[in-house]
């Protein structure tokens, strides 16, 4: 939609999408990609028409809503964390390897990134535990995505995992087949 589309947009519109905006853009700064600066200039740039005070503003909005967001996602991170120190090394590994795969690249993670494996799990079992059962988590996760590609048929695909895969619990097997379901589909 270029600007000219844009003639008929109503104020509500247009606040929205300054709100998205701040959002997007208050996003890069938390991840360290944008500096304030650059970004009120890039936001006036795209969206102009509103008096200066406003762009910072939604930005100020925009960061407060991602630092709530932030703790969050922190909350959540941790409990994945303490849910994983209750498995043995196999399970409580793929349960973290699996999180940072599928959702710690996500924009809501804000520049959280990764759990790592180490610092997380590191008391408990060893370097070359932790780093065994990744790549064995790596090889589950690559089978079930593509196992995603066929026919659902839930029983015979965790018949198979479990036979391809043992050691790794129920759940695990199904988020990687699930995971690839919802790829493919």
């Amino acid at each position: 939609m270029g600007s000219a589309d844009r003639k008929d947009e109503t104020p509500e519109e247009r606040e929205s999408r300054l709100r998205s905006m701040a959002m997007h853009f208050g996003g890069r700064m938390v991840e360290r990609r944008d500096f304030r600066e650059a970004v009120l200039e890039r936001m006036q740039a795209n969206l102009p028409g509103f008096p200066p005070e406003h762009y910072e503003t939604e930005l100020d909005a925009a960061l407060a809503r991602i630092d709530e967001a932030q703790v969050g996602v922190m909350v959540r991170r941790e409990q994945k964390i303490a849910e994983a120190r209750e498995l043995d090394v196999l399970n409580a590994v793929f349960a973290l390897h699996y999180f940072n795969q599928r959702f710690s690249g996500h924009v809501g993670e804000y520049g959280l990134g990764r759990i790592n494996l180490i610092e997380a799990l590191g008391d408990l079992y060893s370097r070359k535990q932790i780093t065994e059962a990744a790549k064995r988590s790596d090889a589950l996760i690559e089978e079930g995505i593509r196992m995603g590609i066929g026919p659902w048929n839930h029983e015979a695909d965790m018949a198979h995992l479990r036979r391809a895969h043992p050691g790794f619990r129920d759940r695990a097997l199904s988020d990687a087949l699930d995971w690839g379901h919802l790829i493919h589909r």
